[in-house]
């Protein structure tokens, strides 16, 4: 048919273009949108009283609004008439859309790109300077209580090997998965214990070293409390934040969503979430690879913070925008549910960002036409489709009287998979990537190393240590060893932390014989015996020669096997003759 109308989707385009010129020419900018739509019943003394011209198309003389009279079907208009959205998708047939081509090769970056172990992994996540913060801090309290204990050894300072040791520890709870469990219990000596903790340090001075654990100048702590709620570890989750953004570029979708970390003790920012499994914690948001399910930023909500630098807008669009500066520019998509979902945001991430996004939407956004929402009328497995141009609107009708509402900037068509539940390919798209967060936490949860506490800094700290070994472990993964299970990488990478001290540790002369053997047994340390010829021992021993009847007890012991042996079983031998 030759005609010179313009098409549905012109007829939007030249609707929604406010400061160029276009063939409608309203005016009254708020009437302007309600003529298009509304049929041309008015008599021309109604007309001529409210002095309301009408719009000719080009070719048909006819008034325009008589003209969108006709296509009224062509367009849905929102509840609160503020929003249209054509009923027909843009032209396909284009090259693939600037926002939709990813501008960064995803993997590890930065020193990441250089490790060989996977100690040099996890020191890429909990970075030197984040060990000398926690070393530096700690020791300042230490200094700070050992007035409050009588002997010194009992209050000693936290050696750089020590520290590392502690956090090897902590992995190694969470591979055992005894968070909830007694640690009184992992150093038993009744045969029920694990050698693993006996062997790298004392029950005491891990319950001291938990107790002393610090991220902050606790003398300077209260001035800076009157600006940041959160000074207690600021400079440690900076440090973290910066370590995960700088090691890693993510792969071309991306999940925001909220993290719990459990915890119902003192502090502002204790939240009650009943979707979550723990209902009360310290809330976090969390950006996270949706395919490898890296965290790449957090940020934690502490409530509304006091007048000062860190006091930043709680709302979605501010909010979205601090979580996904890290990928500005890059194309890539952001997941995320219909807490922070709306139209506005989309635009603003498309437009000002280079970013798309999908997700669910509320139904009471005033963007949402009404024959999208839940009606009993609509048909089990249909769907609407609404159009703008960058943005498109899907409701989907899973059974009677339920709709579900996504919005998305990524899909430009109304293409529906073909299966038994008929469902679009935006709401499969978003099952696809909408599991990032939720993922990273269960696996937080399937190895976590935290322990009971009161102390809200240590809920964090606990937390982080397990985002950091999940992070470490997809950096390994994707450099070295491709088929390593995630257990294999923390058990590892535990007993690499304590390595060193334990071979520090048996060197100490005082320590028990059986301790000494099973460190020379399962460590491979040498044996620590404080010389490497015959002589006097530090203690006095039986004879490993003469019956147990006799009990002969000396200080002598052999060169050569470093074992007490009395003068009956023993020779006198000058150098000169053992050269």
């Amino acid at each position: 048919m030759a005609s010179k109308r313009l098409s549905n989707y012109q007829i939007l385009e030249c609707i929604l273009e406010d400061d160029e010129e276009s063939i409608i020419d309203s005016p009254d900018e708020d009437e302007g949108d309600d003529e298009v739509i509304q049929s041309d019943h008015n008599s021309e003394s109604e007309e001529s009283a409210n002095e309301t011209e009408l719009e000719w198309s080009d070719d048909d003389n006819e008034p325009l609004s008589r003209h969108a009279s006709k296509d009224s079907d062509s367009f849905y208009l929102s509840k609160k008439k503020c929003t249209k959205w054509a009923k027909e998708p843009p032209r396909t047939s284009v090259r693939v859309r600037r926002h939709n081509i990813m501008r960064e090769t995803p993997g590890p970056k930065g020193a990441a790109k250089e490790i060989h172990t996977m100690s040099e992994a996890f020191f890429c996540m909990f970075s030197m300077d984040t060990v000398n913060l926690v070393l530096q801090q700690t020791n300042d309290y230490i200094k700070s209580i050992q007035g409050k204990f009588q002997r010194e050894r009992d209050c000693k300072f936290l050696e750089y090997e020590e520290l590392l040791a502690y956090l090897g520890l902590l992995y190694m709870s969470g591979v055992l998965r005894s968070s909830h469990l007694n640690f009184k219990d992992l150093w038993a000596t009744d045969g029920t214990g694990i050698e693993f903790f006996q062997n790298t340090m004392s029950f005491n001075r891990f319950l001291f070293i938990s107790r002393c654990v610090r991220f902050d100048d606790k003398n300077t702590r209260s001035e800076r409390q009157k600006t940041d709620k959160l000074a207690a570890v600021r400079e440690f989750t900076d440090l973290m934040n910066n370590n995960f953004i700088n090691n890693y570029s993510a792969s071309e979708n991306v999940t925001l969503d909220e993290q719990l970390p459990a915890f119902r003790g003192r502090f502002s920012g204790v939240v009650y979430m009943p979707n979550k499994p723990t209902k009360y914690g310290i809330k976090h948001y969390a950006l996270v690879d949706s395919a490898t399910f890296y965290l790449l930023k957090f940020e934690i909500y502490a409530g509304v913070q006091p007048e000062g630098p860190y006091r930043m807008p709680n709302d979605t669009v501010s909010l979205v925008k601090r979580m996904t500066e890290p990928i500005w520019g890059t194309g890539r998509n952001v997941t995320m549910d219909n807490w922070f979902t709306s139209v506005p945001l989309t635009n603003t991430l498309l437009k000002d960002h280079q970013l798309t996004m999908v997700g669910t939407i509320r139904k009471n956004k005033p963007e949402i036409p009404t024959c999208f929402q839940p009606k009993r009328t609509r048909a089990e497995h249909s769907s609407l489709f609404g159009f703008q141009e960058d943005v498109t609107l899907c409701s989907y009708v899973p059974k009677k009287s339920k709709a579900v509402l996504l919005i998305s900037s990524m899909h430009h068509d109304n293409k529906i998979v073909e299966s038994e539940k008929k469902k679009p390919e935006i709401i499969l798209y978003y099952n696809r990537t909408k599991g990032g967060v939720d993922t990273n936490d269960q696996m937080c949860a399937n190895y976590y190393v935290g322990r009971r506490t009161k102390r809200w800094p240590m809920v964090i700290f606990y937390h982080l240590l397990n985002v950091a070994g999940i992070n470490a472990y997809v950096i390994y993964k994707n450099k070295i060893d491709h088929g390593i299970s995630r257990r294999e990488f923390l058990k590892h990478l535990a007993v690499d932390l304590v390595k060193a001290r334990q071979q520090t540790r048996a060197t100490i002369p005082q320590l028990p014989r059986a301790v000494q053997k099973r460190l020379k047994r399962n460590a491979q340390v040498q044996d620590p015996s404080p010389t490497s010829r015959g002589g006097p021992s530090t203690t006095y021993k039986r004879c490993h020669i003469c019956p147990r009847s006799k009990d002969k007890k000396i200080r002598f012991m052999c060169a050569k096997c470093h074992q007490q042996v009395c003068h009956d079983h023993s020779t006198m031998i000058c150098d000169k003759c053992i050269d």
